[in-house]
């Protein structure tokens, strides 16, 4: 037994020097090789000799049919239009999404989240796990440049403390303190709590992006500590510029047969904080007073979600009850080109949640030249202009929608969208606000502000060059927003001009033609022009612009050709 334990405790003896030798070794050198390593990428930045493109992490957990999807598919768009790298973290990608074309972006999730049963709308924990698997399962990716978080801010400490030179970007549809689930009790006060904590996690944050002025509001009251130059108005995209087909183009009613019942058309998704049931209150009122209007209520069934298709089974059995199958029709679930055609086809869009926080409907309504009826409330409030693109009513109430309806069927005319000459204002106003290129222009605007480090003031001047080319520089300042656009509509709104502002302003900025070999890619993800009179003094935000240039499609050029 003695002789079997020295034998047993020889190879131990004699391999202990040459493993502290190693253990040494590895500290001599490995310990200043890493040193090294971390100075240069701190002192260097290691990723500005990587290429003209910056590495792009998206979060946005759930991606459903929403205002705040559709977001993110306009960021995902922009950013690869813009040449660089795109990395999209998620939970899940609704069947809506499955014909989208995703080339150019990295999708990124854990596979277990497919089998893993969260709660819908839980943002706070989904965007901590997107983190917390990224950070785990991804490090062997360069460091970000840019992060675009929307929903909830429970990730960002974690990648700041990750990586600390990474810009972030928040995206504010609503603020999580104000979303006041009506589920579970236990639920109402977990969104509570998160809500608390998230009001300290915006001093990571560079740029808050929040999607309508009443959003804004909120926010304000509920991060009175953030400062005011973080803050800017972006309002969603109107996904129309990628729709390139006789069937998405706008028609004045004037254009097409007119229909022997007034049709109204309800754009939305059935949901019971949509109030969608007050239609059916209005169209009882219609009929007791003798009008007999054709009522379309489409919109989106949401199978995940339970209230969501027990409401819409509610609203039918409702309707049969009351009598109104010859008043109103259902359409669930309508795709794109059937949802344009409805457009087309009606007379009046009505949109009835209250204190909505954006509202995309009332502004495809504008695209395509319908009338809309809206609650004075919320996002539809400030998109809507009063006896000009729609009728605003004061409350959720069946019988003042029902008056607003009367209104819109005995109303022969609406000359701001009816007469092509008068609809070229709101046209412009469109463009602007509301366009994925207006989208596209917002977002360069707060990357600009971002990467310089300030709100950047435009001066008002006018520079020849020797070759003679002019470069308008209106003077304002970007955070509010304000483009050569709106000269044009002042112009428009004196009936004089024709949009010549724009107009020499995309003569003037038409980007180098795409350089053969180069993919070709979609033009309906570029997003308009970078503005002029930024100081580029930021190494990234120059690779910014430098991969628009360089990725900008011929396609685009010949856009700004015949606008």
């Amino acid at each position: 037994m003695t002789q079997l334990a020295a034998i047993d405790r020889r190879p131990l003896t004699v391999s202990r020097p040459f493993f502290i030798l190693l253990y040494f070794i590895g500290l001599v050198i490995c310990v200043p090789a890493s040193s090294f390593i971390w100075f240069i990428r701190k002192r260097f930045n290691e990723r500005n000799v990587v290429g003209v493109t910056m590495l792009v992490v998206i979060v946005h957990p759930e991606q459903w049919n929403g205002g705040s999807d559709r977001c993110t598919i306009g960021l995902l768009r922009h950013f690869v239009q813009a040449g660089h790298k795109v990395i999209w973290l998620t939970t899940m990608i609704d069947t809506y999404w499955a014909s989208e074309n995703f080339h150019g972006v990295e999708i990124v999730g854990p596979s277990f989240f497919s089998n893993l049963s969260l709660h819908p709308g839980d943002w706070y924990t989904q965007n901590t796990a997107l983190a917390l698997y990224y950070l785990c399962c991804m490090r062997g990716l360069a460091s970000p440049d840019l992060m675009v978080v929307d929903h909830s801010a429970s990730c960002i400490p974690l990648f700041k403390w990750f990586f600390p030179r990474c810009h972030f970007l928040f995206y504010c549809h609503f603020p999580q303190q104000l979303v006041t689930p009506s589920r579970f009790f236990l639920y109402r006060w977990y969104a509570y709590l998160m809500g608390l904590v998230e009001g300290q996690l915006f001093e990571y944050v560079d740029i808050v992006l929040v999607n309508s002025e009443f959003t804004g509001r909120q926010f304000r009251k509920v991060m009175p500590t953030v400062s005011e130059n973080k803050i800017r108005v972006v309002y969603p995209p109107c996904d129309v510029d990628s729709l390139r087909c006789a069937w998405a183009r706008p028609i004045s009613r004037a254009e097409r047969p007119p229909n022997e019942r007034y049709l109204f058309l309800s754009m939305n998704r059935f949901w019971p904080e949509k109030r969608l049931d007050i239609i059916l209150e209005a169209a009882v009122e219609l009929k007791r007073r003798g009008y007999r209007p054709r009522i379309q209520m489409a919109g989106s069934v949401m199978p995940h979600i339970p209230e969501s298709s027990i409401y819409y089974q509610e609203l039918q059995s409702h309707c049969k009850q009351l009598e109104l199958d010859d008043l109103v029709e259902f359409v669930p679930d309508p795709t794109d080109e059937r949802k344009f055609e409805l457009y087309r086809q009606c007379d009046s869009v009505i949109y009835t949640p209250p204190n909505e926080h954006f509202g995309i409907v009332p502004i495809e309504a504008l695209e395509q030249r319908r009338p809309v009826i809206v609650n004075d409330s919320g996002g539809p409030a400030e998109t809507v202009l009063e006896n000009i693109t729609g009728t605003k009513i004061a409350d959720t109430c069946g019988l003042l929608l029902a008056d607003a309806m009367i209104s819109h069927i005995k109303r022969k005319e609406w000359p701001q969208l009816d007469r092509d000459e008068l609809y070229k204002s709101q046209r412009l106003r469109f463009d602007k606000n509301f366009s994925w290129k207006g989208f596209g222009r917002r977002i360069d605007e707060a990357i600009a502000q971002m990467f310089s480090g300030q709100t950047a003031q435009q001066n008002s001047e006018v520079r020849r060059h020797q070759n003679g080319t002019v470069h308008l520089r209106m003077s304002e300042k970007l955070q509010n927003g304000i483009s050569d656009t709106d000269a044009d509509l002042a112009d428009l709104e004196k009936g004089v001009g024709h949009g010549e502002h724009s107009q020499q302003k995309k003569l003037i900025n038409v980007p180098p033609p795409q350089a053969n070999g180069c993919r070709e890619l979609n033009s309906s993800a570029f997003s308009g022009d970078v503005p002029n009179g930024i100081v580029q003094q930021n190494a990234l935000y120059r690779r910014h612009l430098e991969a628009k240039a360089k990725y900008a499609p011929l396609s685009e050029k010949m856009d700004r050709k015949n606008a």
